[in-house]
């Protein structure tokens, strides 16, 4: 494997900060802190070798430039780049901004609008066109807050690895609030499933198992909040989003299937809860403080968020078709 070449490694390479040039009787020097670079030169090519030093100290000229500027030296400006970059002594001094590279606030409007795309082309909710037409049962309503009720359960261990990648102390901050304000909200949904008359005590549901879809969910959101933060951030607000049709229909959908309002009020009490700390907006204050995303980046994250969009849809999918059976084990407790 070939290392990279000076031209590959700097654009517009300049002396790093604190190098100091001295001229000596047989060149010039360039003195780091207790390190010396000897540049043996003499006659006019020590004024050339000079004019090139200044050059690389003011850092405005990029490699093609240089040589240029300083034809007598255009073979010799490769070689001694590589000997100033081996010794640390020569830095990058401008960083051109990628064309296609978003702000944090730039790319969560732009994954915003690409989840309200995918969802109108690909994912419409199956549960809120069966209350719609009627044909949703009240199995399958219990079933949506078991799921419902699972993954809010497992929220704030699947949240709390993001803890150790955070990227600024801001964002440290703004994730332990949301990990706080994830705790205990299972309790205020098991009191929901009770009330449609699901035995939670001698903690019983503490061996609920997931519809695979659910359990892809929960998987997803522990893997980008320990290996891929940047999707750990974009994917949040997909959780957190307000679904106001759904729910105003749902509040009386409930009594037509015999679900008292026990069963709908811990919901919309969640919900509300959501809502009045703002969580849907939790991926644009996690992203706010990013001042590029590369499109390589940008490209991972759409297809995680495409993907979890997806995967909700395969949820909704999963429900009716599970706790739609007339012999389905409700809760899914198997012992």
């Amino acid at each position: 494997m070939q290392a990279p070449g000076t031209t590959e490694l700097f654009n517009f390479p300049t002396l790093r900060s604190g190098v100091e040039i001295e001229g000596s009787e047989d060149g010039i020097a360039l003195i780091y802190g207790n390190q010396s670079c000897d540049i043996s030169t003499s006659g006019d090519a020590k004024q050339s070798m000079r004019a090139l030093v200044n050059a690389l100290k003011d850092g405005n000229s990029s490699i093609d430039d240089l040589r240029v500027r300083h034809q007598s030296l255009a073979t010799s400006i490769d070689p001694l780049l590589e000997e100033l970059d081996r010794l640390g002594l020569v830095t990058e001094s401008k960083f051109e901004w990628p064309l296609d590279a978003r702000s944090g606030q730039e790319f969560n409007s732009h994954i915003r609008d690409l989840a309200i795309r995918a969802t109108r082309t690909r994912c419409k909710s199956r549960l809120f066109s069966m209350m719609k037409d009627g044909s949703l049962t009240r199995e399958m309503l219990i079933g949506y807050a078991l799921e419902y009720y699972y993954l809010v359960r497992e929220a704030p261990g699947l949240i709390a690895p993001a803890l150790s990648q955070a990227d600024s102390r801001r964002n440290r901050q703004a994730v332990q609030r949301f990990l706080v304000s994830e705790l205990d909200h299972d309790l205020m949904l098991a009191d929901c499933l009770n009330a449609a008359g699901i035995d939670i005590s001698q903690g019983k549901l503490d061996y609920l198992i997931p519809l695979p879809s659910t359990f892809a969910l929960c998987a997803a959101l522990g893997v980008y909040a320990k290996q891929h933060l940047l999707s750990f951030k974009s994917i949040l607000f997909l959780f957190e989003i307000p679904s106001i049709r759904f729910n105003d229909m749902l509040s009386t959908y409930c009594s037509k299937v015999g679900l008292p309002d026990g069963f709908s009020a811990p919901l919309f009490n969640h919900a509300n809860i959501n809502d009045s700390l703002d969580h849907e907006d939790v991926t644009a204050d996690l992203l706010n403080d990013l001042t590029a995303i590369s499109r390589e980046e940008q490209l991972v994250v759409e297809k995680n968020v495409v993907l979890t969009v997806e995967t909700m849809a395969q949820q909704e999918e999963e429900i009716i078709n599970y706790y739609g059976q007339p012999n389905a084990v409700i809760p899914r407790i198997f012992q």
